[in-house]
Formats: structure tokens, sequence, C-alpha cells
């Protein structure tokens, strides 16, 4: 079943992230967006890491990032979300973690405990395509970027290549005044 983005409770930010990962070179890439309960955009960052050891490092690493920025917006109520499962899990429990990435998942949980608000939820790939595309396409600028109330040109293309082409069946048979209307309603929402 595939599931969609969905917004956050009100007076909350969502985070979504996702991470890249070049084994042979120990490098990984972070993606996030972060979005805020009428689901536009605040803002988005690629971060690059180097010396990463591992998948589950990475994912770990991201989840840090994530909440180390999040604190440093000044962020109090946020949603994490992420398809890094096992990371998450981990995340959640309060048991000391004697894994690869026990070090990462505990300062995850002490670094949660500067917002009033914070969950971290399981998102499947589906759901989390922007926050992947800018992992993705991280490597190839070279640095850690931000964009402010923005995407990478590449994820704002997903986004609308998403809309559109899931209301396209729907609109084809329509008058096309009528259907350019009620495309321009709902990507009015959409963004």
């Amino acid at each position: 079943m595939l599931s969609k983005w969905l917004p956050p409770e009100k007076a909350v930010v969502k985070i979504n992230l996702d991470a890249a990962f070049k084994q042979n070179l120990h490098q990984s890439c972070l993606g996030f967006a972060i979005r805020n309960d009428l689901g536009l955009i605040m803002g988005s960052e690629s971060i690059l890491n180097s010396n990463v050891v591992d998948a589950f490092s990475v994912e770990a690493l991201a989840c840090l990032q994530v909440l180390t920025f999040a604190k440093d917006m000044g962020f109090s109520h946020v949603v994490i979300d992420g398809d890094f499962r096992m990371t998450i899990m981990k995340a959640r429990r309060g048991i000391t973690d004697r894994s690869v990435i026990g070090i990462f998942t505990e300062d995850i949980r002490v670094m949660a405990l500067h917002f009033i608000y914070v969950l971290f939820q399981h998102a499947d790939r589906h759901s989390n395509t922007v926050a992947h595309t800018i992992a993705k396409n991280g490597f190839k600028l070279g640095n850690s970027h931000f964009w402010v109330e923005d995407v990478p040109h590449e994820a704002a293309e997903l986004r609308w290549l998403k809309m559109t082409v899931g209301h396209y069946r729907f609109l084809k048979g329509l008058d096309s005044t009528i259907a350019c209307d009620l495309l321009t309603r709902r990507l009015s929402e959409f963004w």
C-alpha cells in the first residue's frame, strides 16, 4: 500500500529525513525537509558527512543531525519522520543500546529532552521522496547546502510531478477551464 505525506498537528513541525551512503568512499549525505502544519516548506538541507562506517551509522547520524538542527532553530514541537526503522525503534526505547549505533541512539535520546514534544515515526519510501531526493542529489553539490522556505530544484520538480500525475486521470475528462481551476486550487493548498 502506498502512503502519502501527511501534515503534523497544529504548531508542530514535521521533519522528513533520509540519507544516502557511498560505502566505498565512507561518505553519507543527509537530506531533510521541514514543513509546518499547513504543509508549507520552512526549509531543507543536505549535509555531507565523511568517515562514515556503515549504513546503520548513517541512519543514526542523520537522526542526530536533524534533532540538533531542530534544537538550534528553536523548534519545540517536532515530528521526525524517516525510513530508518531500526534507529527509530532504538531511539524510542529507554534502555541502554550496546550496538554499533548505541552512542548515537543515546545522544538522540539526550537531544530529544530539549523538546517539549518530539515524536519519531517511520515513513515509508513513498511518503519520504522529497527527503530521499535531497539526500541522493546532495552528493552532486559537493558540500552541505541549506534552502530557506524552499527545496532543491530536483525535489521541487518531484513534488510537482507527484501532484499533477495523481490528478491527471480525474482532470482529463473535464473541460480545460474547470480542470485548470481545480488544479490551481489544489496546488495552492499543496504549496
